[in-house]
Parts: structure tokens; C-alpha cells; sequence
């Protein structure tokens, strides 16, 4: 099995050339472009946190942030291949917001804040006009399983992104696997390193979700796509070697 450190360090060098790509890029004038930017670099910064956590006491929380990279992931290729998702994310704003802002007028430690209700209530009144119109013209909740499904991810959803989930939430399997004693032992476990193999996997699938997202970098910016794919094509060549051809 590839030693740990081997693999983490392969991860640090491709992350510092996708790096130099995200800091040359120049953004294309529109606001699809933009916010797809944003998501692009939003995958980045996950990536930073995903080593991080895997270099830390805690590693076996970093697929959570694999997770979020995924759902950021399918809302890229959702919004490349469509502009009009720029609505959908808008419409998925607006609710979400709402919900937030409601829940908190609503809240028994609110009721005397007086000046923090006048600010909910004008939020609640912009988020409220945007759903509205976004509604009218027949956006709806879009479910993560949707997103996944509607740019051909639907068999990502039921096997990996399910896979994170579970590091998400309390499931039992994870937290018996995180902190149960070995072969039976009676005492608990606390910031334990992830089996290599666990480690490997979780890497190898947070660096391939950020390769996904750099390889969308010519629909939207300046970059020319030879000079993408010469840096994916690179990076490939150095995780195949780092991780012992698999």
C-alpha cells in the first residue's frame, strides 16, 4: 500500500497546479460565467480543507467536505450546460433564505430584537419577491438527486455521494468504524488516522471531482483548453505514479 504522506503530497503538488490555473484565468462577462467561477473556486478552496483535515487529528471527517464538493460539482455542470440554471440557483436561494429568515422571526430569543426583526422582515420581502418571480415562471425545488440526474450523475449519487453522506450524518456504520476498539476491544477510539486504503479513496475521489471542475475552466474563462487539459493531463500522470498505478 502507497505510504500516506506519498499521497497527500501528490495531492498538495496537483492542487498547487490547478492553483496557477484558477489565478490566471480571466472570467467571461456574464454572470452564468461568474458564478460558475465561483463554484469552480468554491470546489478549490474545498480541496485545501479536504488535505487539511486529512493531515489533522481528525481525518475521518474529511469526506464531509468531498461531499460538498460533489453537490458543488453537479451545480457546475448543471449551470455550464445550462444558463438558464442560473435561475434554478437563484429560485434555490430564495427558498432556502427564506426558510432562514422566517425561522428566526419566529424564534422565542428574537421576539424583543427589535431592530434585527425590521432587518428580517426586509430580507424576507427581497427574498420573497425573487421566489415569487423565479415561481411564476415555473422554477420549482430541485432535489440533489435531480441535480445529480439531470447532467448524468445519477449513478454518482447512489454510490459515492451516498458513501460521503454517511460521514455527514450519525450513521451508525460510520460512527462504530470511526471510534469502535479493534477486534472487539472495550475502549473507544479518538483521532484516529483512517486506514490507508480508506485514506486513498477518499483522496483519489476529492481529486477527481476537482478535475471535473478544472476541465470546465475553457467554457467559461479565457483559458485555452490545450493548456487545461496539458495540467490535467499532467496531473494524472503524477497521481498514477504516486498511487502505484491505481
Amino acid at each position: 500500500m502507497t505510504n500516506p504522506n506519498t499521497l497527500l503530497s501528490a495531492a498538495e503538488k496537483i492542487g498547487s497546479m490547478f492553483e496557477a490555473l484558477l489565478i490566471e484565468m480571466g472570467v467571461q462577462d456574464s454572470g452564468q460565467a461568474r458564478i460558475a467561477a465561483c463554484l469552480a473556486l468554491t470546489i478549490a478552496e474545498l480541496f485545501l480543507g479536504v488535505i487539511t483535515l486529512l493531515r489533522s487529528r481528525a481525518p475521518s471527517h474529511a469526506p464531509v467536505l468531498v461531499r460538498s464538493m460533489h453537490e458543488a460539482l453537479a451545480d457546475l455542470k448543471n449551470l455550464v450546460e445550462d444558463g438558464r440554471y442560473l435561475n434554478q440557483m437563484r429560485f434555490d436561494n430564495a427558498e432556502q433564505a427564506l426558510k432562514i429568515f422566517k425561522g428566526f422571526q419566529v424564534d422565542e430569543t428574537m421576539q424583543d430584537e427589535v431592530e434585527a426583526q425590521k432587518t428580517l422582515r426586509e430580507w424576507c420581502l427581497k427574498e420573497q419577491k425573487t421566489y415569487d418571480e423565479l415561481k411564476a415562471a415555473g422554477f420549482k425545488t430541485l432535489s440533489i438527486l435531480d441535480r445529480f440526474k439531470k447532467v448524468g450523475m445519477a449513478t454518482e449519487y447512489a454510490t459515492a455521494y451516498r458513501f460521503l453522506c454517511s460521514f455527514a450524518h450519525s450513521d451508525m456504520n460510520t460512527l462504530v468504524a470511526r471510534h469502535a476498539g479493534y477486534a472487539g476491544g472495550r475502549h473507544l477510539r479518538f483521532t484516529d488516522n483512517l486506514p490507508p486504503a480508506t485514506l486513498k479513496s477518499v483522496l483519489g475521489l476529492a481529486l477527481t471531482l476537482y478535475t471535473r471542475a478544472i476541465d470546465t475552466l475553457p467554457r467559461y474563462t479565457n483559458l485555452p483548453p490545450e493548456k487545461v487539459k496539458a495540467v490535467l493531463d499532467a496531473a494524472d500522470s503524477l497521481w498514477t505514479t504516486a498511487s502505484g498505478g491505481g
